[in-house]
């Protein structure tokens, strides 16, 4: 094993060497022992060239910092990541500010100041930005303090140098270099960083595609299957009809009954299916209409409903222009609110209503639909427009009827509220961008014509 290699100068880099996300993990606490060690070993150095040059006390201070330095290169290498850092940052700025005050301004040793910024501003995590802007703090304030008092800080003491413009240029050098190598390991870090992030881009933007790609493909296969199963049910519930409009014994009509009313629901599952796969298949297209026939269309659409005959329709269609809106979606949404509404009114009170309200209000068409019926929890109603929600076993939809509705407006650019009182009725309001045209003929208005 090279030793010399920097790599090897952690034993967290020998352990991660073949691995980028380890190293990635560790950068810093690698980063700490390296400089440690490199500190450790050029403060010796420099105790040796002090006591060359004949020096007592210069020696001992290089000394003091070779050491103290390796010190923390061992708790570092032991585990103690965080005891390291402050360790390592906090000794060296009280260090350099006790040995600036004590020897020749002129040989710079204050200097080193810029690059225990840089070294605070490296070696702490994200999460210990505190840490981070404290050291960063320390350091300026210490050579401000340094600056201030003329290096005087403990007196007028100034013990002997040797060749001080050597000495200055040494640290100069020395200090700008530490400075560089951590502004380089901060550019790496960024340029690591950014380069995840556009890797993590690229792959989000391809599973995107993925599950678009079976997004599309299985909204075709629910469509294309929905409809294959739609014909067998039609001509299962016409002889169905049939068969029960011949005379039957009592409990066979009872069994027809059953018959029809479960292809019923599993015809009403299929039209939201579809009206489901539809939506998600085909782009808005926006055309002309009138409001108020579409209204007349939809009720009777629920002419022959079982339970339609009880109940009172109301309508107050406040909109006396041609709107220029997605037709077909306006009549899913409008469906399947009428539809929950008679589904769900009570049978016991003497006027069961349905009120459908409607007006236009800055470029947006508003409404209304109001009933008496049996209402919702306010504990549910956050959860009504949720895929396949049903608020209790009885319920006789499918689950996907509200659900439908507002997936269906928001790809309109729609929204739906609802307000409820449990036993006491329920109120959906809608509002939905539409651009408003030409008057309608009053002919037309009335429901002479039909648009």
């Amino acid at each position: 094993m090279n030793f010399f290699h920097p790599r090897n100068w952690s034993r967290y880099s020998r352990k991660f060497s073949g691995d980028k996300e380890g190293l990635r993990k560790y950068k810093r606490v690698i980063l700490v022992s390296q400089f440690a060690l490199v500190g450790g070993i050029i403060g010796v150095l420099h105790s040796l060239e002090d006591l060359v040059d004949g020096l007592l006390f210069m020696p001992m201070m290089d000394l003091l910092m070779g050491v103290s330095i390796f010190a923390c290169y061992l708790l570092n290498e032991s585990g103690r990541h965080k005891l390291a850092r402050i360790g390592l940052v906090g000794f060296l700025n009280i260090f350099f500010f006790v040995y600036s005050s004590l020897a020749n301004h002129e040989l710079g040793i204050y200097l080193y100041y810029f690059a225990w910024v840089g070294l605070a501003a490296v070696v702490f995590d994200d999460e210990e930005n505190l840490l981070r802007f404290f050291f960063i703090g320390l350091s300026i304030v210490l050579t401000i303090v340094l600056l201030v008092t003329h290096f005087d800080i403990f007196g007028s003491v100034t013990f002997e140098a040797r060749d001080i413009e050597r000495s200055f240029i040494i640290n100069l050098v020395s200090s700008m270099a530490v400075l560089v190598f951590f502004i380089m390991f901060m550019v790496n870090l960024n340029e690591q960083s950014e380069k995840k992030l556009v890797d993590l881009a690229t792959e989000v933007e391809t599973k995107n595609e993925e599950l678009e790609k079976t997004n599309r493909e299985l909204d075709r296969f629910f469509y294309s299957t929905s409809h294959d199963l739609k014909v067998p049910v039609m001509d299962i519930k016409g002889i169905l009809n049939m068969a029960m409009a011949e005379p039957q014994d009592e409990k066979v009509m009872q069994y027809l009954a059953l018959l029809r009313d479960r292809a019923d629901k599993l015809d009403s599952f299929l039209k939201d299916v579809i009206d489901y796969a539809r939506n998600a298949q085909t782009m808005p297209a926006s055309e002309l209409v009138n409001l108020s026939v579409m209204v007349d269309e939809v009720l009777a659409n629920f002419t022959f409903v079982s339970g339609a005959d009880k109940i009172n329709f109301e309508r107050k269609i406040d909109v006396d222009r041609f709107i220029e809106v997605d037709r077909i979606r306006l009549m899913i949404v409008l469906n399947n609110v009428v539809s929950n509404a008679i589904k769900y009114h009570r049978h016991e009170i003497r006027n069961p209503f349905v009120r459908i309200a409607a007006h236009i209000e800055s470029d947006h068409l508003i409404i209304s639909i109001s009933d008496n019926g049996q209402g919702i929890d306010a504990d549910l109603l956050p959860r009504i427009f949720d895929m396949f929600f049903r608020g209790t076993n009885q319920s006789k939809g499918s689950g996907l009827g509200l659900y439908i509705v507002k997936e269906t407006l928001q790809k309109i650019g729609g929204t739906i509220e609802a307000y409820s009182n449990k036993q006491a009725g329920t109120t959906f309001t809608m509002k939905i961008p539409v651009t408003v045209k030409q008057k309608i003929p009053v002919s037309v208005l009335a429901g002479v014509t039909i648009l």
